[in-house]
């Protein structure tokens, strides 16, 4: 699925008072949501918008949107494609006769509305019964436009997951894979998780009011209980961050106990939707042992005051971010190698804790949280995974930045939650590529240097000359901070006229 895709997602249940639904392992190499298990889903294609209008038996009801009856064809055809699942209607078909035009559709050799076609089939859009229409959250920057609808399929069909996009496939009951993504041992799409939640406590009938009002809160913009791991909760929260980024990402880390990680925005209506969030967590039974600050920075820190206020929260962070924000009441401050009690793990594993690191370099104070359980890291502005990380040299260093990114390779064995994009199953495959961008960009700066001296403006031009305009500012200032770290490395040095190469570095102009 591509940026700005329709698509559709299929709770698949089987047999009568059967309360297992089928889950599906996305390939581990897929870059949106690799290795989580997913109800099977696919985005629409060509071809589905015609299907629906040809071969759909019983048009979309009056209360779905015209547009209906494509996602309903995208769902039989997806189903079929990654299950082998046929719910289409007419003369019986053999399982050979299936498989082989599944191959066929598999191998590009023929469309689904083909076979549709010469085997004289029907679609019956009651066989699918919507739940709810989503599109991804703002802060993921992925659009996807998506109908979850819920298909019940006879006792004792089974599927077929071949080798592609998915890795394998079963039925299981929503306690039992539960059980298991507290464990650890499974990964589970952040929606697919809160509809499995919903299907613990009641079956695949039942169910559905109450996830149709999910989706609408979803719609609303309410934050919800997102996970991608266990024990750390995401809400994101729109701030008046810098570009591409549109939101600050807070975190809730803990299961009984929890800290409440960057309250990060200064709306008012974005506050409330984090009050909300508290508050429901807190009528859990849950406890919020104090607010942690990974840094200074704005976007950071601007619902502090007030959540300290509301819900009598202790404070906390390192020293030197407390330095810049003399207006907040600090109970403690932070170092390296502290760690919080957690208490017990979301698997009841007792000796949970929330580890810190000071990793300097975007901000003089900036923290890293891990938890030991899952080995999450919380990473703040250390890394982003929409973009990289601007370190402005009014209070960041290049070099010390570089050093602190290492030592978070380091210790990166699970999740990374950044504070700006969706947090990376691979923290530290996300941690290589962002080293490995910073090295390119610094052969960039010395390839455009030269013997003779150059102002830091023509730099610019010749280092980002296709960049929108809107952006020179932030250009620059991490131009200036790479040139202070070549500098430094006495690769490069600073004259009236400008920046030139040492005598050490003029062959590589």
């Amino acid at each position: 699925m591509q940026r700005g895709t329709k698509a559709v997602s299929i709770i698949v249940s089987r047999g009568p008072n059967s309360r297992e639904v089928l889950l599906v392992k996305r390939d581990s190499r897929l870059p949106f949501l690799g290795g989580y298990l997913a109800f099977p889903a696919g985005g629409l294609e060509d071809e589905d918008r015609e299907t629906g209008q040809l071969y759909l038996s019983t048009h979309s009801p009056e209360s779905e949107p015209a547009d209906y009856h494509a996602f309903v064809a995208a769902a039989a055809r997806e189903l079929f494609e990654e299950t082998g699942v046929w719910l289409a209607k007419g003369k019986a078909l053999s399982r050979e006769k299936l498989r082989d035009y599944r191959r066929q559709i598999l191998s590009h050799q023929t469309l689904f509305s083909e076979v549709l076609k010469r085997e004289d089939q029907r679609l019956d859009s009651r066989d699918l019964t919507p739940i709810f229409r989503i599109t991804t959250p703002q802060f993921i920057l992925k659009y996807y436009d998506t109908w979850f609808l819920h298909c019940h399929i006879p006792a004792g069909e089974e599927v077929e997951i071949w080798p592609g996009e998915l890795e394998e496939g079963y039925f299981i009951t929503p306690e039992e894979i539960l059980e298991r993504w507290r464990q650890g041992t499974v990964l589970i799409a952040p929606v697919v998780l809160l509809l499995l939640h919903e299907l613990a406590t009641r079956d695949c009938e039942s169910f559905l009011p109450p996830a149709r009002q999910l989706g609408e809160s979803l719609n609303r913009g309410q934050l919800q209980h997102i996970y991608f791991s266990s024990g750390v909760l995401l809400a994101p929260l729109r701030t008046p961050t810098k570009p591409p980024s549109t939101h600050t990402n807070a975190y809730l880390v803990g299961e009984k106990k929890l800290y409440l990680i960057d309250p990060a925005t200064p709306d008012p209506s974005e506050q409330e939707k984090l009050w909300e969030l508290l508050d429901e967590l807190l009528a859990q039974g849950k406890g919020i042992e104090g607010i942690l600050l990974t840094h200074h920075h704005p976007d950071h820190v601007g619902a502090v005051t007030q959540c300290q206020k509301r819900y009598q929260l202790p404070v906390y962070a390192h020293r030197l971010t407390a330095g810049y924000l003399p207006d907040i009441e600090f109970a403690g401050y932070l170092e390296h190698g502290q760690e919080l009690e957690l208490g017990f793990s979301p698997d009841s594993r007792p000796d949970w804790k929330l580890r810190i690191y000071h990793l300097p370099g975007h901000a003089p104070g900036h923290l890293v949280f891990q938890e030991t359980r899952y080995q999450a890291l919380i990473a703040g502005d250390l890394i982003s995974t929409i973009s990289s990380i601007l370190i402005d040299p009014t209070d960041g260093h290049l070099g010390t930045y570089i050093k602190s990114l290492q030592f978070l390779e380091s210790v990166a064995d699970g999740h990374l939650y950044p504070a700006h994009g969706p947090p990376a199953r691979e923290g530290r495959k996300v941690i290589q590529k962002a080293l490995g961008h910073r090295r390119k960009r610094k052969q960039h700066i010395l390839q455009a240097l030269e013997a003779n001296p150059q102002a830091l403006q023509k730099l610019l031009q010749k280092i980002y000359s296709k960049l929108d305009r809107k952006l020179m500012g932030f250009a620059e200032s991490s131009l200036l901070s790479s040139l202070q770290q070549l500098v430094e490395e006495e690769q490069v040095e600073e004259t009236r006229e400008g920046y030139r190469l040492t005598d050490s570095t003029g062959e590589l102009a």
